[in-house]
């Protein structure tokens, strides 16, 4: 009996045949041993905000009268300084940082510097009395009032 040249005898049936890859479920990476080098994994977490002072907050800064300025925020802290400096132009952001900063709804916290907490009171209020007053709104009177 004459055999089809291209038939194999010792393939599989085809109910038996592997699945394609495109139906295997992905599996996950295996799981980091709980000591496992943090470098390893370092490119997996978000990035940290800025430790250093931003040139956009070196200017802002400057923008700010002396005695306002935070040095001692921008010293130890230049990563909040940087934060503040963005939400300048934001009163809702300001204040939102602000309170953050200020409030301690954890209860666990230290608190900042003397000198720091001073710079970030000094902040706001300046921010209060000069930096709201500047919208073209701020001199309309209200109706009825």
């Amino acid at each position: 009996m004459a055999t089809h040249p291209t038939a194999d005898r010792t393939a599989l049936p085809v109910a038996n045949a592997p699945k394609p890859a495109t139906d295997r479920v992905a599996s996950r990476p295996p799981a980091a041993p709980a000591d496992a080098d943090s470098e390893q994994y370092k490119h997996l977490r978000k990035a940290s905000p800025a430790d250093v002072l931003l040139p956009r907050t070196k200017e802002w800064a400057a923008g700010l009268p002396p005695e306002v300025q935070p040095q001692a925020l921008m010293r130890r802290y230049a990563r909040i300084a940087n934060l503040i400096a963005a939400a300048w132009g934001d009163a809702k952001a300001f204040h939102g940082y602000m309170e953050s900063l200020l409030t301690d709804k954890r209860g666990n916290r230290r608190g900042f510097p003397l000198d720091v907490k001073q710079d970030l009171l000094t902040l706001q209020r300046y921010y209060g009395t000069h930096r709201e007053n500047s919208t073209p709104w701020a001199f309309v009177t209200k109706r009825g009032g």
